[in-house]
């Protein structure tokens, strides 16, 4: 047995002011990839240990805390990190409000191209965005070990030699505008992506998506066309036979997650709307219509098709889309089809959270809400919010709401007025 004596076990212990250079490595890289980069430099005065600790950082994130350097100066401090940098970097941000894209960002790039990025976010000022920049990008092809892209207001336009991104699984586009058919070839590239993420792209023309493993879709479109064919071929689609949701939602086997935004929501409701979907969407558990209009027998009947066609749904978020005040034959049609419908097929076995907004509850609207009540046994809270009405129309809903059968014995029931908030 060997024994120490007090003495001897305070020469051993580290001086308190130099603490920090026994912490073990793993435990100050954790430290310095969550501070900002800026902040994870200074922490090389700490200790000799830590003076170049932050040089091995994989994770570089050029972000707000550099927003008041100018742009020379800017490129001049990134340079020096990379020029420091030693080993791999996994993932890299530049993302700065009113930072213009310059040429210098092709030779970054290529650096980090070598450096077997698997990250990359490049966010450039809006007001800077011109159709001259492709070229200035082109060095992004030559990233071939990305897994996660994120780009915002610039050109993207694949050289014809690119070939793809095997390793792709994440994409996300804000204010990216394509020529036609651009983004369909380039997602046919990557075989693993599954998340898409499409915020304010224009210039896509009929957007074909062929990705057999997306797990997670959002679409916020001001385009031209999202989904959508030619004001002809829509009008061909309303009375025919052909179920545009059918081909739809055959292109997404896997999806989980899911938000059909109003325009995108008008074209799923065109041609004939079946009871369900040839295969359910058995990965499908969150799904956000934020633009429905119960009093449209499409749009209505479209809504029940997917709810019967996804079995697994855990959060269910509905919306209310602007309608006109002349409606009242349409909620007829509703109500009638709503009287003929057999819901014993619908299975909510696992639906927990439901957020709904309504208008007036109207008819349909309340057979929704009942219809989700019942066929929910583990549903847990329900958020019903009134768009528009007074006070009194609001304990009306209320006490109504209160009054339906539930197959949850614990579901609970929040109503929030058009003035209220969470």
């Amino acid at each position: 047995m060997v024994s120490y004596s007090s003495s001897e076990m305070k020469r051993n212990m580290p001086s308190p002011c130099d603490i920090l250079s026994y912490l073990p490595d793993n435990v100050i890289e954790n430290i310095l990839i969550f501070l900002p980069l800026r902040d994870a430099v200074k922490t090389s005065v700490l200790s000799k240990k830590w003076r170049r600790n932050w040089v091995t950082l994989p994770h570089l994130a050029f972000d707000d805390t550099f927003r008041n350097k100018p742009p020379r100066e800017l490129m001049l401090t990134i340079y020096q990190v990379l020029l420091l940098h030693q080993g791999p970097i996994l993932k890299f941000t530049l993302s700065l409000p009113g930072f213009k894209c310059c040429p210098e960002i092709k030779h970054l790039i290529s650096f980090l191209a070598r450096n077997d990025i698997q990250d990359l976010t490049l966010c450039f000022s809006s007001s800077d965005w011109s159709r001259g920049s492709p070229k200035l990008l082109e060095t992004i092809f030559a990233c071939l070990q990305l897994r996660h892209l994120h780009l915002s207001y610039c050109l993207f336009d694949p050289p014809p030699t690119f070939e793809g991104f095997d390793n792709l699984i994440s994409i996300e586009f804000q204010d990216v505008p394509f020529e036609v058919d651009i983004l369909k070839t380039f997602i046919c590239k990557c075989p693993l992506l599954e998340r898409l993420t499409l915020k304010g792209c224009f210039y896509i023309g009929n957007l074909d998506i062929d990705a057999p493993k997306l797990k997670f879709l959002y679409i916020h479109a001001r385009w031209h066309a999202t989904f959508l064919p030619s004001n002809a071929y829509r009008k061909a689609l309303k009375n025919s036979e052909t179920s545009v949701i059918i081909g739809f939602f055959r292109s997404l086997p896997v999806i989980e997650s899911l938000n059909v935004g109003y325009q995108c929501w008008q074209f799923l409701a065109a041609g004939n709307v079946p009871d369900r979907l040839p295969a359910n969407l058995k990965y499908l558990k969150t799904l956000e219509l934020p633009a429905l209009r119960f009093e449209f027998l499409r749009e209505f009947s479209c809504a029940l098709c997917l709810i019967r066609s996804s079995p697994n749904l855990q959060k269910l978020r509905l919306g209310v889309g602007y309608t006109k005040s002349d409606t009242a034959d349409n909620v007829k049609t509703v109500d009638k089809f709503v009287e003929s419908q057999d819901f014993s097929d619908i299975s909510l076995n696992k639906l927990r959270e439901v957020e709904m907004q309504i208008n007036d509850f109207s008819k349909p609207e309340m057979e929704f809400v009942k219809l989700l009540l019942v066929k929910s046994p583990l549903l847990e809270t329900m958020h019903i919010r009134q768009r528009d009405g007074d006070f009194y129309n609001g304990y009306r809903i209320l006490k109504e709401v209160t009054r339906f059968r539930r197959a949850s014995s614990t579901a609970e029931i929040i109503y929030f007025g058009p003035n209220e908030k969470p």
